[in-house]
Formats: C-alpha cells, sequence, structure tokens
C-alpha cells in the first residue's frame, strides 16, 4: 500500500470511485470486475500507467484502502460487509462517516418520505426476532408518520422499490423487508445508538446482525450470523462459544425472515386478497385495513437542511413536495437474489440437518 502521506489521486481512483458514486454499493465480485475495467480504461489512455496494486482480490481490497485514504478528507470511506445471508457473500459500500453522512445520501427524499424510511427501520429492529416486515405491515406504516406528515399506501408502494434498489433496504423472494448491507453499514452507529435494546451483535465476528440465530440455552442468548455459526458447527464438537452448550443439545433458534412462519405471509397475502376481490363489488369499499388512499398533493420539502447520524436527525425543510417516489439511479436488479434458488432451498433446511450433511 503507498504511503498515506504521499498517496495522491490518480485517474484510476477518480474512475473507480465515480462507479461507486453511482452505485454506492455492489458486491465484491463486481467491484472487482469495475476495478479491473478501470485499469484496462486507464492504462489505454496512458500507455505508461501502471497500477500500484494487481488486479486480483487481495489487489482490490488493497487498492479499497488506498480510496479510503483519498476519500477520508472528503468524510467517506470504502467499507467491506458480508451480507445476512447463509452464503454471507462480501459487499464493497461507500459509506459517509461525517455526522451528516447518512443524511446527504438520502438528500433527494422528501420530509414524508424520510420519516417513511425511519418508521420502516424502526420496525424492522423492533420486530424481533423477526428482524423484518411483510409487505403489507411495510405499507400500513404510511399511516404512523408524525402529525403534519402524510402519505398514501399508493405512495408508499411506489417509494418501496426505490428504497430497495439505492440498497437502504432488501426485499426477500418472501417479500418480506429488511435492511440491505449499505443500510447495515451506513447506519450502524445510528442503530446502536437509536434501538439499544434491540440490536444484537454476532458473538463470534462482533458486528451488528439482524439475521442469523440465536443459542436456545435459557441461559445464555448468544447471537450468531448464520455464515458464523456454519463455522461453529462445523467443529469437532459444536458448542456455543458464549455457554459452551452443545448445539446438539440446544440447536439455536432463527432469527430474521426465517424466524416468521411462511402460512403467515400466505394468510396476510389471502387476507389482503379477499378484502380487494369484495372492495371491487359495485357500491362497497374497500376495508379500512387495506384501503388505498385518495392521491393528494403533501406538504413538505425536498432539501436536507440540517443533518446528524442517522434518520431519526435527518431533517427537512424549505419547499413543497408532490410527496411522489424518486427513480431509481440504480437498476432494480443491483440488490436482486439472483440465482439463490438453491440458496433457500438450502435455507428451508434446518441447520442441523445441514451440519450433519
Amino acid at each position: 500500500m503507498v504511503n498515506d502521506m504521499t498517496l495522491r489521486p490518480t485517474d484510476l481512483h477518480r474512475v473507480f470511485i465515480q462507479s461507486l458514486l453511482s452505485r454506492r454499493a455492489l458486491r465484491e465480485e463486481v467491484a472487482l470486475e469495475l476495478y479491473r475495467r478501470a485499469v484496462s480504461a486507464v492504462t489505454k489512455v496512458d500507455g505508461e500507467f501502471r497500477p500500484t496494486h494487481a488486479t486480483t482480490e487481495e489487489g482490490l481490497r488493497n487498492f479499497v484502502r488506498d480510496v479510503s485514504t483519498v476519500l477520508g478528507d472528503v468524510g467517506m470511506e470504502v467499507r467491506f460487509i458480508r451480507e445476512e445471508t447463509s452464503r454471507g457473500r462480501s459487499w464493497v459500500v461507500l459509506v459517509n462517516t461525517d455526522a451528516a453522512g447518512a443524511a446527504q445520501s438520502a438528500s433527494d427524499l422528501s420530509s414524508v418520505e424520510l420519516a417513511y424510511y425511519r418508521e420502516i427501520v424502526s420496525g424492522i429492529v423492533t420486530s424481533y426476532p423477526a428482524n423484518s416486515l411483510g409487505s403489507n405491515h411495510a405499507l400500513r406504516l404510511s399511516r404512523a408518520l408524525p402529525d403534519g406528515l402524510n402519505m398514501t399506501q399508493s405512495q408508499a408502494q411506489s417509494l418501496l422499490g426505490p428504497l430497495v434498489s439505492r440498497g437502504w433496504l432488501a426485499k426477500s423472494k418472501r417479500g418480506r423487508y429488511t435492511l440491505a448491507p449499505r443500510a447495515m453499514a451506513e447506519l450502524e452507529v445510528y442503530l446502536e445508538k437509536e434501538f439499544e435494546d434491540w440490536v444484537h451483535k454476532c458473538q463470534r465476528c462482533k458486528a451488528i446482525m439482524l439475521t442469523g440465530y440465536v443459542c436456545s440455552n435459557d441461559n445464555c442468548g448468544a447471537h450468531f450470523h448464520g455464515y458464523c455459526y456454519e463455522i461453529l458447527a462445523r467443529a469437532q464438537l459444536p458448542r456455543c462459544p458464549e455457554c459452551r452448550s452443545s448445539f446438539v443439545d440446544h440447536p439455536p433458534s432463527p432469527i430474521g425472515e426465517k424466524a416468521v412462519p411462511k402460512d403467515q405471509d400466505n394468510w396476510a397475502r389471502d387476507s389482503l386478497g379477499k378484502k380487494r376481490k369484495r372492495a371491487s363489488r359495485p357500491g362497497e369499499v374497500e376495508t379500512d385495513g387495506e384501503a388505498e388512499l385518495e392521491e393528494e398533493e403533501l406538504e413538505g420539502s425536498g432539501e436536507v437542511e440540517q443533518v446528524g447520524a442517522g434518520p431519526s436527525t435527518w431533517v427537512v425543510s424549505g419547499r413543497r413536495s408532490s410527496g411522489r417516489a424518486r427513480a431509481s439511479v440504480v437498476p432494480e436488479t443491483q440488490f436482486d437474489e439472483v440465482g439463490d434458488e438453491a440458496e433457500e432451498q438450502n435455507d428451508d433446511v434446518s441447520p442441523q440437518k445441514r451440519r450433519r450433511g
């Protein structure tokens, strides 16, 4: 790695940073490909240019450290974070490190949209052990906004897509929402401060977690990411490192959407369908529980005026806003679980069966 005192940004740094700014969060294998293409583009323009680091996974990690050094003066850095699936794939995330960071990332959201996202985050974290929200529950939170802020369910529906594509939320195949890798990285300090009694850290890697397992020993309660548990379960004598109880005698309980029976999601969807079907009859209206409110202009603003270290301190003021969701700047597929059918099937198998197999 180049000495921090002599590191100066090159065209390679600028090209790579521009790619990060347009995506904010991407899987490590995608970041590696972008790094390789950036090296190729710069060397094609400048035949004498030679990258400091190799175009390998190790070279990418060393280069990313240099990028973080370059971005340090503007209150940003690049972090590697693992997603909370059983695969635990690595992501590269551009993170704001100054007090106004997270708010500036969402500066094009109106006061209504910011308030709604705060409710979503709170709903996810305080739903323990589910640590996720069904789509119907997420829509109903549009009614929980502070006084003076109004959002229809159709507007909430329109906003959820961009929040997923930008990496603030992740949506599973079951249709449940939780926090995506970008949100986990950007909001780590906020989550620990605002939800101290709800957020847990993995006993093995010490990072905050929303999805994984918890030791079922009544006197313990240690939490583990799914991928951290898999490592522990492969030991000759798999046991909890906190209470030393055997995972065979005390199988861990799931944390996250797997803690919620699938038929609960099915019941909610079926119930919504029946209500909409009844409402379609002449002279009838939808029931209050799922009625879609009439579109209307919302009082609000679109500029972040004063900000803090998390969504609870995002403050907006200045002008009226229609309350319409912003168009996504990131392809929806950026955060899709493409090709994860095998993983989904694997996740349905208990950790004990997987370990024995």
